[in-house]
């Protein structure tokens, strides 16, 4: 709030969704999660249960609890907060009865149904024209990763939701619990007028829409009629649905075409995230290549309007725009890409022109994509040089773990447990080697070898955690799982049991995805 206030052209909010809200919601759709309110039962569970969903969950639910009461009886409520517990303890129903207090809204009842209960709903949506008038019908169900469903005796939600639609002022409703559907009327809204939910995407659930309602939407998102963040909210959805067996691949595919004229930087950084959870999916299938070209036509609109050089007057979500392009299009085989990243580090690299630090992350993936080993070389050299850390990190997890030659890749894990890098980064750059696709059977025998010596150097915390995920999360089949399971059965790692839960129920949610709708992404890419 306050960041807003002070400086409204960092458009925080938007920033938010993608960084915070969109991270938990994945977190949260696993058998695997927990709630935001949760025991502690020994010491060594508070790394990992202070962990995205406790955070990112938490923030989410008081911004949608915001959004609710409105400004001033938040501020109310918070002040009247702090001051009547100032220097003293307090648990959760006791911030609850201040802002209930202040609003004169049923915040109790309504967040526990959020706080003390794992995962979201998702809504789904049909719709009916009744003369000038679009009758919605919501019904909401636990949305889970693996797309099962729960039952009429399963999770249920008090939700505030908002409802947009072409030109016309939001509508706030509340879906009770305890009802099965809720019927919505919106007036003076015309069969060609489309209508979102979620209006700003302040709510912490998932929408499922008709495919009429779809299409008004896809053409909505061609026309830029709906603000960025919205945009960015659809495809998020589907793609959420689509991976939990609720939608087909293609028309995830489809709806991404209505994009090739975007401009907005959290949407394309979301495409990139959608690009980057797929091609993980197909990374191993005849198609690749034709995923690979479809990348390419995606983005070319967007690279005839980024330049290599910052442009007066630009903001920072523009020089964010600028690295995101020049990556995506730069590993997805851009000649032209390839060719100016490859010429820029060079002339970095013998002391010329250097590269400016806003797009050097760009340059070094791109670099490092077309997998020379005398650029890796290269690599070793700058980053012996280097004076500044956040240089060596740079080229640690950008440039010397993102080759696509295996041999390079080899010889990155060993340089990551050497005297040249900290401890703290070798997670991360040992993490970066496992995401790519030639890195990730190479990557998890690397922590198997050297499990003993991780084990012993990180102890248990954060770092280990996050690196049992990052080496064990990106394989896709059943033997993976098993074998996954099987490691950290015989070799326990204490604080690290729920990343290891996460890492395999995402194994088995990919390979679901994969086995489900290879056949639905091969013929989408037979008939472009």
């Amino acid at each position: 709030l306050t960041t807003d206030v002070l400086y409204p052209e960092y458009k925080i909010w938007d920033q938010f969704v993608p960084n915070t809200l969109i991270e938990a919601l994945m977190l949260d759709s696993l058998d695997s999660s927990h709630p935001i309110e949760v025991d502690v039962g020994h010491p060594s569970e508070v790394d990992e249960i202070f962990d995205n969903i406790s955070y990112n969950k938490g923030a989410s639910v008081i911004r949608m609890l915001y959004d609710w009461i409105g400004d001033a009886a938040f501020k109310t409520g918070m002040n009247s907060y702090l001051t009547k517990y100032s220097y003293k303890n307090t648990e959760t129903p006791q911030l609850w009865a201040e802002l209930e207090s202040a609003s004169g809204l049923p915040v109790t009842s309504v967040m526990k149904t959020w706080t003390e209960q794992m995962g979201f709903p998702c809504i789904s949506v049909t719709s009916q024209q009744e003369g000038t008038n679009r009758v919605l019908t919501l019904t909401q169900s636990k949305f889970v990763a693996d797309g099962r469903e729960e039952g009429e005796n399963g999770s249920r939600w008090q939700i505030p939701i908002s409802i947009t639609s072409s030109g016309k002022e939001v509508t706030k409703i509340m879906v009770n619990q305890e009802l099965q559907e809720t019927m919505v009327t919106l007036a003076n809204v015309s069969p060609n007028d489309w209508v979102k939910l979620n209006s700003g995407v302040v709510g912490f659930y998932r929408v499922n829409y008709g495919s009429a309602d779809l299409a008004r939407l896809c053409d909505a998102v061609k026309a830029k009629s709906l603000p960025a963040v919205d945009r960015l909210n659809i495809l998020d959805d589907l793609f959420s649905l689509i991976s939990a067996g609720k939608a087909k691949t293609s028309d995830g595919l489809r709806l991404l075409e209505s994009y090739k004229e975007e401009e907005s930087y959290i949407v394309w950084n979301n495409i990139s995230q959608v690009i980057g959870n797929l091609s993980i999916v197909i990374a191993d299938q005849d198609f690749y290549s034709d995923w690979e070209r479809l990348i390419l036509e995606l983005f070319s609109g967007i690279k005839k309007s980024v330049t290599w050089d910052p442009v007066e007057g630009e903001g920072h979500l523009d020089t964010l725009l600028r690295s995101l392009v020049i990556t995506r299009l730069g590993k997805a085989g851009d000649q032209e890409i390839r060719q100016e990243a490859k010429r820029r580090f060079d002339l970095h690299a013998s002391g010329g022109a250097q590269v400016s630090p806003d797009i050097r992350t760009a340059v070094y993936s791109v670099v490092a994509s077309m997998g020379q080993e005398e650029d890796y070389n290269t690599m070793l050299k700058l980053h012996e040089k280097a004076d500044l850390h956040e240089e060596k990190v740079r080229i640690d997890r950008s440039g010397l773990a993102v080759f696509s030659n295996k041999t390079i890749l080899a010889k990155a894990l060993e340089f990551s447990l050497s005297s040249n890098v900290r401890a703290q980064d070798s997670v991360h750059m040992i993490g970066s080697v496992a995401g790519r696709r030639q890195g990730r059977d190479l990557s998890w025998q690397f922590f198997k070898d050297n499990f003993v010596l991780l084990s012993e150097r990180y102890q248990s915390g954060f770092l280990l955690s996050r690196l049992v995920k990052s080496c064990s999360a990106g394989f896709l089949c059943e033997e993976k799982a098993r074998e996954v399971e099987q490691f950290f059965t015989e070799h326990p790692l204490s604080g690290s049991e729920r990343n290891v839960a996460q890492a395999v129920e995402t194994i088995r949610l990919n390979t679901a995805w994969l086995t489900r709708d290879q056949a639905d992404i091969a013929n989408f890419f037979k008939q472009i």
